[in-house]
């Protein structure tokens, strides 16, 4: 829902004037630039990366490995999950990253989901989000990084901070997602802030207790409620990060510290090399490249 929908009718609806609010708050701290430095960011905490991806975006990839310089934390290990493709792999081979078959994560590829919206097939979007809720299957370290392979680090990003989890709020709302937090877990979400980010850190341990919560709850697998939320007429029923961010923000409030997300979306036809970018967009933690979006 666009934010201008909300000014019009929040007279009318209480719950339209909070979205709102919340939307407001957050346009302030960004127009302040709060949260955009970085003060107690745990530097020491060694972390795994990974990245989900496709064909699509193999021409942003290399740019996407190249900005994680820009990652406070240590790296251990990066990973890049993907189908089998030659090129990728062989990029995997030459930057020392590990490559991870897609089908090897869960046992099942995009075939295994019948997500369909208006003859658009959304399965394939709808495995990336399993793929990164299941990073905890082959990574070494406790916490992981998932990061979109659209995105693109331009200044520094900090995800652990005075031992806290870093959540990034946008202004992108989304109601569906909402809802179907709601369905997965019988309670409501939080926070009223979208922490659908093109990044998250995840815990393994609190991503363990959050699946067990839901196979408990729904008597299925993890992944089998997940899909139970997909829809025949919303194209985006869900979001893995809005999930587990508002999972933990829900059990685990302590453990997390919300900061306000600086990103640019930008046309895939204004990919530059990693300095110039830098250089055009220092008011921005990351820039997205979005296909969507297509270009000039």
């Amino acid at each position: 829902m666009k934010y201008i929908e909300i000014l019009a009718n929040h007279y009318r609806s209480r719950e339209n004037l909070r979205l709102f609010i919340w939307w407001l708050a957050l346009r302030l701290m960004k127009r302040l630039k709060i949260g955009f430095g970085y003060r107690n960011c745990d530097v020491s905490r060694k972390i795994d990366i990974v990245i989900p991806t496709i064909s699509k975006d193999f021409e942003i990839l290399s740019l996407v490995v190249q900005s994680l310089r820009f990652v406070e934390q240590r790296v251990n290990k990066i990973y890049i999950v993907a189908p089998k493709d030659p090129r990728i792999e062989k990029f995997c081979i030459d930057n020392n990253l590990t490559f991870v078959d897609e089908i090897s994560v869960l046992g099942f590829g995009k075939n295994y989901i019948h997500y369909c919206v208006d003859g658009k097939d959304r399965s394939g979007w709808l495995f990336q989000q399993l793929l990164k809720l299941s990073g905890d299957r082959f990574v070494e370290m406790d916490d992981y990084l998932v990061v979109d392979s659209d995105t693109v680090y331009v200044n520094r990003n900090c995800f652990v901070c005075k031992g806290k989890y870093v959540l990034y709020a946008n202004e992108e709302w989304h109601q569906p997602y909402f809802r179907s937090f709601r369905h997965l877990f019988g309670y409501d979400a939080p926070t009223k802030w979208s922490l659908t980010s093109h990044m998250m850190i995840f815990n393994k341990n609190l991503l363990g207790q959050m699946k067990r919560e839901l196979e408990a709850r729904t008597q299925q697998s993890w992944f089998d409620a997940y899909i139970s939320t997909s829809s025949r007429t919303e194209q985006s029923c869900v979001s893995d990060y809005d999930t587990y961010a508002n999972w933990m923000l829900r059990n685990y409030p302590e453990k997390a510290l919300i900061r306000p997300f600086y990103n640019q979306n930008v046309l895939r036809s204004d990919i530059k090399a990693l300095d110039v970018l830098c250089a055009t967009y220092r008011s921005q933690h990351s820039i997205s490249f979005h296909s969507y979006l297509g270009s000039k």
